[in-house]
């Protein structure tokens, strides 16, 4: 029995540690990506935090401007007005002395005592506020203006627990005034309530004053952002920007909305000329990101990048965050210069031999890529390393060093299923079953309720040819899988591969499942494909209908696969219903030229058709085509190559 290479991708132990490994340099620098981006998202004080865009202030004197006439004497507009003029003039002292005089002989008007407790405010005497706004409040628990102002004051100091009922009760107490919605909003958004917060905003009108109005598209493209929409978002963004198009820290948040909705080249074409103007790092990085999403030369934007002054103390993050940023758009061969960059600048530290020799594993240089791992090793071993020391050492065609490696992690941390994995599929690699077996069964007495065991064992005794101990392994990891997708496709394939008919079970389960997602055209063809080998095998054709239509359901949820097309195909042909068995099978061998088996049922169907030019055509192709086969065993390889996919997706996450 032959297993693929090192050349066929989705079966590597390459591929499956890559992925794994990868998160583990992410969550080694401290998710560098979203670091870099919440970094930007600071510098250009975009939607990181709503309220950084409000004044609240301004809102609540604005509204206590409107309501004075309806409220009080002209001698009390008087003071209130004049404190109201010391404060504009940054004199708060002189505004606490008027109104605590005007106070002495009206101490029930609420709107001065308001003034006043802003007046403290303003000044941080937090808790002199506090009191004069619930003093307002013991008398009329309904004033608006004192509620808000309260809630304001919370806001401001990250209490937002508290601000936030005050400032819903200011909302609805003034009918929904808008600037105290807006406030409600922002203290929303702070606190995540995003849908809350965009039903605060629904109908609020923009204001005229243009600061106004770019601080409200700002909290609306917050709120959006906080949705997931960032379309919506970056549409904001772009309305605030029309308004001031000048503003530097307006253009890179819009560029900021752009990238994350999407845009890229929108986002390279408004952060570009800033650093091109400024060489700010920062908004190299956003342009860098940009360039990569958008698939351009991002090379003298890197180059620019690495070539920033420094001090010393801040190379070393620099060259992680610019390594960490290529690796998250698959740049892994182009991150190696930081990531040598980085190691060369603090030789000690075994995190950063790591980082590079994975690096170099990942970009196809394992001959780098085991000198720095050696590094590492000098530095201190532990299982990560010895098991990335195994797929480098398989890599380079050292079997026997491998599976040593492997053992290494598993003596290192002989608690984690994922190093005795990767011992289990290299044995399996190399057609050592039994050992294959061994490794996973010592895994399973540890950890009797692992799918990812229980799947690796089905899949053992699958390509040992124990057909029924490999679907009762495989029934099991789909009882224990959070997601069973995985588990319940390999049980299909060995369902269908099976020279007896499918076991009943395997049948029962997935159909039950497809039942359950009708949407779903993979699971849908599954039930239908392990059903018509059933009735093939038995010769029971009474449930043909049924599996006609699970099968005519896969295939109109699947459009571009083969699959469908090839079992209607065989299935129309054992029904004997050839017009219909010709459409599928010819459909098939469209969508999979290279199947041998589709141009072999249309050589068929071809000569039951009395066509004998187009029966000869098709069993030419059906030659080439075999000759492509590399040995009999292909169905299992291609079996165990989705087996190996779908560990490489599901492996644990790092430390």
């Amino acid at each position: 029995m032959r297993f693929p290479g090192r050349s066929s991708p989705a079966f590597s132990i390459y591929t499956f540690v890559k992925k794994r490994a990868l998160l583990r340099w992410i969550k080694k620098q401290v998710n560098a990506i979203i670091v870099t981006t919440r970094r930007i998202l600071c510098m250009a004080a975009l939607f990181a935090s709503a309220y950084l865009f409000f004044s609240p202030a301004h809102a609540l004197s604005a509204l206590q401007n409107q309501s004075a006439p309806q409220r009080h004497s002209t001698s009390s507009l008087g003071a209130i007005a004049e404190a109201r003029s010391s404060l504009a003039n940054q004199n708060a002292e002189g505004a606490i002395q008027i109104l605590s005089n005007y106070l002495q002989t009206r101490p029930q008007d609420s709107a001065a005592r308001t003034l006043l407790g802003q007046a403290y405010a303003s000044l941080g005497q937090n808790d002199r506020a506090e009191e004069e706004f619930r003093t307002v409040l013991q008398s009329a628990p309904d004033d608006s203006i004192a509620l808000a102002a309260l809630g304001e004051l919370y806001e401001q100091a990250g209490q937002l627990e508290k601000a936030e009922p005050l400032l819903a009760h200011a909302a609805k107490a003034s009918g929904g005034v808008p600037q105290i919605r807006i406030e409600w909003a922002v203290a929303l958004a702070r606190l995540r309530k995003y849908k809350e917060a965009q039903s605060a905003l629904a109908g609020i009108s923009p204001p005229n004053d243009p600061d106004k109005r770019i601080r409200l598209h700002r909290l609306k493209g917050s709120v959006a952002l906080g949705l997931g929409d960032s379309r919506t978002a970056a549409s904001e963004m772009e309305k605030a920007l029309m308004l001031k198009p000048a503003d530097t820290a307006l253009v890179l948040a819009t560029a900021v909305a752009e990238l994350q909705s999407k845009n890229a080249k929108r986002a390279t074409s408004l952060a570009g000329p800033v650093y091109s103007q400024t060489g700010n790092p920062e908004v190299g990085f956003i342009v860098l990101q940009a360039e990569l999403e958008s698939r351009a030369d991002f090379h003298p934007t890197l180059n620019s990048l690495r070539a920033t002054p420094l001090p010393p103390s801040e190379q070393l993050a620099f060259r992680q965050r610019l390594a960490a940023v290529l690796i998250s758009h698959k740049e892994i061969a182009e991150a190696i210069t930081d990531l040598q960059a980085a190691a060369s600048l603090d030789p000690s530290r075994p995190d950063l031999q790591y980082n590079l020799a994975l690096a170099q594993f990942q970009a196809g240089r394992p001959e780098d890529a085991a000198k720095s791992a050696e590094k590492c090793k000098d530095l201190g071993d532990d299982a990560d390393l010895e098991s990335l020391i195994g797929d480098i050492q398989e890599a380079r065609g050292n079997n026997l060093d491998a599976v040593k490696s492997y053992q290494a992690a598993i003596a290192l941390a002989p608690s984690e299923e994922k190093y005795r994995l990767s011992l289990a599929v290299e044995l399996i690699r190399h057609s050592n079953l039994d050992a294959a077996r061994v490794v996973l069964q010592q895994a399973q007495a540890m950890q009797p309720n692992s799918w990812r065991i229980e799947l690796a064992l089905g899949m053992v005794e699958y390509l040992a040819g124990t057909d029924d101990d490999a679907t009762r392994y495989l029934l099991h990891a789909f009882e224990l899988a959070p997601q069973p997708e995985n588990a319940l496709q390999s049980l299909a394939d060995v369902q269908m591969d099976r020279a007896s008919a499918p076991d009943p079970a395997a049948i029962a389960k997935l159909c039950e499942y497809s039942d359950h997602h009708p949407n779903d055209g993979r699971m849908q063809y599954y039930c239908g494909a392990v059903s018509f080998r059933r009735d093939y095998v038995t010769g029971d054709k009474s449930r043909a209908d049924e599996i006609l239509k699970r099968l005519h359901t896969s295939e109109s949820l699947l459009p571009k696969d083969a699959s469908p097309h090839c079992q209607l195909g065989r299935a129309y042909r054992w029904l004997e219903r050839w017009p219909e068995a010709l459409s599928e099978s010819k459909i098939c061998a469209r969508l999979d030229p290279d199947s041998a088996d589709a141009h072999y049922r249309l050589a068929q169907i071809y000569q039951h058709l009395g066509q004998p030019v187009e029966s000869q055509r098709e069993r030419k192709l059906f030659e080439v085509a075999s000759t492509k086969v590399a040995d009999e065993n292909a169905h299992r390889e291609a079996t165990m190559k989705t087996f190996i996919y779908s560990m490489q997706n599901q492996a644990p996450d790092q430390k």
